[in-house]
């Protein structure tokens, strides 16, 4: 994308790219499923409808969009990869290459803090912010009054689209399968997947009562890195949104941590 960008304020290329995921109006659908890895978003993808064919597009700061229809509808499946900072570059970009109300289903794989199976789909109600004290003395941690992290106050989505996508879900569920679907529950998003995620590790994170802190905030139930900023844009710009997780691991106390990589796609 090597153009002349002539404001500052929200770059654009002559031809009205953004800056970012590198589109413009009429590449991306109101409806938006966005994942973290290109592989995935290939793969979801491949539920649109054979005509008319998909669009593509891979930014080179590599965000990847895949425009089509499923089943007539026009959506839009968006790889962002991981983190607040690309969450927000998604949202301010497509918003601005959109008219109309937006909807976007986060889908993506997440840590559980209570005794759920692997492979339960989540779709919370709301979400807290988990974020590291750049204040705090990590070096001397007796010399500080503050905490190492602090948690936000519960950020909720659009109630009627959380109770439309867990209905969807419980629907399109298999007879005999045996996967569970919660709803109504708050997920805990971190911003980073190490220290405020309460791993330990060799650095000095001081983060060892993290998890017991998340557990006493009610309906806690999922972990990860992703969806504070989704919320809390939606807050200012009246759009909505829903986050939809699938666990992969399972908190198993504070010195142990039992990752299995389960991957739920469609």
């Amino acid at each position: 994308m090597k153009d002349v960008l002539k404001d500052a304020n929200f770059p654009r290329t002559s031809d009205l790219r953004v800056y970012h995921l590198g589109l413009r109006p009429g590449e991306v659908a109101n409806r938006i499923v966005t994942v973290g890895s290109p592989s995935r978003a290939r793969t979801v993808a491949q539920l649109l409808d054979n005509v008319p064919k998909p669009f593509k597009l891979e930014s080179e700061r590599g965000f990847l969009t895949i425009t089509g229809r499923y089943k007539g509808t026009p959506v839009s499946i968006m790889s962002i990869g991981m983190g607040s900072p690309n969450m927000d570059f998604f949202v301010r970009e497509t918003r601005e290459c959109l008219s109309g109300d937006m909807l976007i289903i986060r889908l993506g794989s997440c840590g559980c803090l209570i005794d759920a199976p692997v492979g339960t789909v989540v779709v919370p109600k709301a979400c807290v912010a988990v974020t590291r004290n750049v204040d705090f003395d990590f070096v001397n941690p007796d010399t500080c009054v503050d905490p190492p992290y602090r948690i936000s106050k519960p950020v909720y989505g659009d109630p009627e689209f959380h109770i439309q996508v867990k209905k969807s879900l419980e629907a399109a569920k298999p007879m005999h399968s045996e996967c569970a679907i919660l709803g109504d529950t708050v997920n805990a998003s971190a911003d980073s997947f190490y220290s405020s995620q309460g791993r330990l590790t060799s650095f000095p994170d001081h983060n060892d009562i993290v998890i017991e802190q998340l557990l006493t905030i009610p309906d806690m139930t999922t972990l990860e890195v992703n969806i504070p900023t989704l919320a809390y844009i939606q807050l200012t710009s009246f759009r909505r949104w829903k986050p939809t997780t699938s666990i992969i691991w399972r908190h198993a106390g504070e010195d142990e941590r039992k990752h299995k990589e389960l991957l739920i796609l469609p």
